[in-house]
């Protein structure tokens, strides 16, 4: 995909606490609402083992009887492809039936559902994947974000933390790009360069890293909501035949589209291009239709800017790492 409407940005890969403090959760600009109490993953501990898990890497099944329907326990395994899943569940679930007094009994297929959503009696009962006993802790967020210090003096007006995503300073220089390029509506603004992130287990190559290269476009475009869907579905089917065009196999190839309780509050839609690897399905890139939610927070959360931007411009997120 090659546009003439996307100038190329940078941006310091430092963001000071204060800016931080009101960014939102997920790559978005320094000077939007919730990034540094936010941006964070799910994770639990082994009471045993003290190792420490990633929540939604962890996946859970109750083990039922086929003959009598009854429930013996539960089998706990981390996210990998489908096959791999099922077979450490079927080498749990032998080792459980041992233990139950019901060796060699037929189960009924796995419903593997993420730790994440396990109440606290189901947790009580699902084994961690380290000693095979219920010695998990619940869930709880750990953050993401790696802080350090700019300058001499070591205080807390002097806290910093490296980028989590690239596109937080899309928002801080958009008036800087538009004032400088002279573009008009539609147009984008790309961003590409490191991000940093506190991987709670850093595995599976390149998407669990705790550094890496990313590349985020905000594109903009006229306001009203009868004009997004056509440039949701344009962003789609070209990253679709980009990522067809540069060799990858269309079977291997998916599409996540977020509905109700799973887009995020601040998105009208949002689609993830995913890819089947040996170690499971994972996001390539991911095209959100934002509103313009980001700039209005962007220009209340900066005190200046854009009365004449605001309200004015929706936008779509492009992001890939």
């Amino acid at each position: 995909m090659v546009c003439t409407d996307v100038p190329a940005e940078q941006h310091t890969p430092f963001g000071h606490h204060k800016k931080l403090k009101c960014n939102f959760v997920f790559l978005l600009s320094p000077l939007q609402i919730g990034h540094l109490d936010g941006f964070s993953d799910p994770m639990v501990d082994c009471k045993e083992t003290k190792l420490r898990f990633r929540a939604d890497q962890l996946f859970f099944s109750p083990v039922v009887l086929k003959e009598t329907g009854e429930k013996v326990g539960y089998v706990c395994v981390q996210e990998g492809n489908d096959e791999d899943m099922v077979k450490e569940a079927k080498k749990q679930s032998k080792a459980l039936l041992k233990e139950k007094d019901t060796k060699g009994a037929d189960v009924e297929a796995f419903s593997f559902k993420e730790l994440v959503e396990a109440t606290e009696e189901e947790m009580a009962e699902i084994p961690s994947p380290a000693s095979g006993k219920p010695t998990l802790t619940m869930p709880r967020d750990f953050n993401l974000m790696f802080e350090t210090r700019v300058g001499a003096a070591v205080d807390s007006d002097n806290i910093a933390y490296l980028r989590p995503e690239t596109a937080q300073g899309i928002f801080i220089n958009f008036k800087n790009v538009l004032s400088t390029s002279r573009q008009k509506v539609p147009f984008g603004i790309a961003q590409i360069g490191k991000a940093f992130r506190n991987e709670i287990t850093p595995r599976n190559f390149i998407f669990r890293s705790r550094e890496f290269e990313q590349m985020e476009v905000e594109y903009f475009i006229e306001p009203g909501d009868d004009v997004w869907p056509e440039y949701q579905q344009k962003w789609i089917d070209d990253s679709k035949a980009f990522l067809m065009s540069i060799g990858l196999r269309e079977d291997l190839l998916g599409w996540d589209v977020h509905e109700g309780d799973g887009l995020a509050h601040y998105a009208r839609a949002c689609t993830d291009i995913t890819f089947r690897f040996p170690f499971g399905e994972q996001e390539l890139m991911g095209i959100a239709a934002r509103g313009n939610y980001d700039l209005t927070q962007h220009t209340e959360g900066s005190g200046k800017c854009k009365k004449k931007h605001k309200g004015w411009a929706n936008s779509f997120l492009l992001s890939a790492m």
